[in-house]
């Protein structure tokens, strides 16, 4: 299972967040936490943006989710 894709990584994250009780359980409540789109959030999520600035968004989602690199 490591040829997991960080969207399906984040996935499983929130769902483990979910079922103990701990933020986020999901891209809004990102959004909400570093007050950005949810759109934006869902995009870099899911690859679509590239560029330093995207993958600094999702070591910080990585981050603030709990996920391990």
């Amino acid at each position: 299972m490591p040829n997991l894709t960080y969207k399906e990584k984040m996935a499983i994250q929130f769902i483990r967040n979910k079922s103990v009780g701990l933020q986020p359980t999901s891209q809004r409540a990102i959004a909400e936490k570093f007050g950005l789109s949810a759109m934006y959030v869902n995009t870099v999520i899911n690859g679509k943006q590239h560029g330093p600035k995207a993958d600094e968004w999702r070591k910080k989602f990585a981050a603030y989710a709990g996920m391990s690199e």
